[in-house]
């Protein structure tokens, strides 16, 4: 297994070292591509189509070369920096697109017909013509301006100055126009796109830890957003950091709580009682799988009875204004919205991730709150309160009468022995 050291914002692997510009060098650039087809050469990069295929759903590397029209010592060279990046995971020889190959493959898609893949692939190998492109995007200027500027700011050459100006002139990026030179609106939308997939590239790699484990479908995650930001890890030596932030996240008060979880633990179960109880306005969506694990606990059922047993069980009433509502899939992260100005979130089990590998990332920018937000009520659209998961459950049961009964009995507030 690969070891991967974040400094100073570039991925170190082995003796490499993956930065937004090297990341956007091996999608673009047309000299490690090979088809497996000579007649398909002038299609996207490879990289680009082994984005493409991953959007299908999980592939090994016989797979994914077929279905990237590569040969498989292509498609093992193709996924090594995207692997590096975050873009996509490998786990058990399969590999799968994230939340930021996702973006990043959007990103792409969405370019300009007039910005080609050669001049963004020539723009990622050159600091000196991002240099070039930046300033003139700034303000147009005479050469000899130019010239100074890069002096000043130890940019190119005159003689690199010359060549680039002269090559972006042909190729429709940089006009003249009375002595001065700028950027043509062609030339505006090359500087534009190449930022843009610069941001998101440089956002994937530094949260890289976090956002590999998030899924392609949670790609409207505002990666530009990452800003105001903490992230949290698991250590060898301290590999409870990630709970730790959520039950001391529950420390507060509240006027309002929203929540989104996919395992019960008795640290969650005790930190966020008070929450529940006192909290104004509380909404929590567990998987159905939670549900039965609460309900195998006599300690939540006679809790739930304190209230009015027959709400809980119809509306998801805990008390008033204090909700348990269940989805029958797995949810993707676990997600906690406190007073729609602070969230803390981390990948769920069904994302594939490990204790020791678990990242969460705590934030109070509006981008990811609002966000947050999105993704809770997408799901709460689909939650539904116990009774109706108990029936849906039984039906599957009908056959099994053992089953049918313990199901019975689970919605049945039991005495604790004497």
């Amino acid at each position: 297994m690969q070891t991967f050291i974040l400094s100073n914002n570039h991925w170190i692997c082995g003796n490499r070292t993956m930065s937004p510009e090297k990341l956007l060098q091996s999608l673009f650039d047309s000299r490690v591509q090979a088809s497996a087809r000579p007649s398909n050469r002038g299609r996207h990069p490879t990289r680009i189509r082994v984005l493409q295929a991953l959007q299908r759903g999980n592939l090994c590397i016989p797979d994914l070369a077929e279905k990237s029209d590569v040969t498989r010592q292509t498609a093992y060279r193709a996924v090594a920096p995207l692997d590096e990046a975050g873009l996509v995971r490998e786990r058990n020889d399969c590999f799968t697109l994230t939340c930021s190959g996702s973006r990043m493959l959007q990103a792409y898609l969405q370019l300009d017909d007039e910005v080609t893949v050669d001049s963004l692939a020539r723009l990622a190998r050159s600091p000196h013509q991002q240099w070039l492109l930046q300033a003139l995007g700034e303000e147009a200027m005479r050469k000899c301006t130019l010239v100074e500027r890069a002096r000043n700011e130890g940019g190119p050459s005159r003689t690199t100055i010359h060549r680039m100006i002269t090559s972006l002139q042909e190729d429709g990026y940089v006009a003249l126009r009375s002595g001065t030179y700028g950027l043509s609106e062609t030339g505006e939308l090359l500087r534009e796109s190449f930022e843009h997939l610069h941001d998101i590239a440089a956002r994937a790699i530094e949260n890289r830890s976090f956002v590999r484990w998030l899924p392609a479908e949670l790609d409207s995650l505002p990666l530009e957003a990452l800003e105001n930001f903490e992230l949290i890890h698991n250590t060898p030596e301290q590999p409870h950091n990630v709970l730790n932030a959520f039950v001391s996240g529950a420390g507060i008060d509240l006027e309002a709580f929203r929540g989104m979880g996919a395992i019960r633990s008795p640290a969650l179960d005790q930190a966020y009682r008070p929450v529940v109880k006192h909290t104004p306005s509380v909404t929590v969506v567990f998987t159905d799988e939670v549900l039965f694990q609460f309900h195998g606990d006599h300690r939540f059922v006679d809790y739930a009875t304190q209230f009015d047993y027959s709400a809980y069980l119809e509306d998801g009433l805990i008390r008033q204004d204090a909700r348990l509502l269940f989805v029958p899939g797995p949810i993707p992260l676990h997600l906690a919205i406190y007073d729609d100005s602070r969230v803390i979130m981390a990948p769920a089990p069904s994302t594939g991730v490990t204790e020791a590998e678990s990242t969460a990332l705590e934030s109070s920018d509006s981008c990811i709150i609002e966000w947050a937000l999105g993704l809770f009520t997408a799901h709460l659209e689909d939650a539904r309160p116990p009774i109706q998961v108990f029936q849906e459950h039984a039906a599957t049961l009908s056959g099994d009468k053992d089953g049918h009964e313990r199901l019975l009995r689970s919605l049945t507030p039991q005495k604790k022995a004497r």
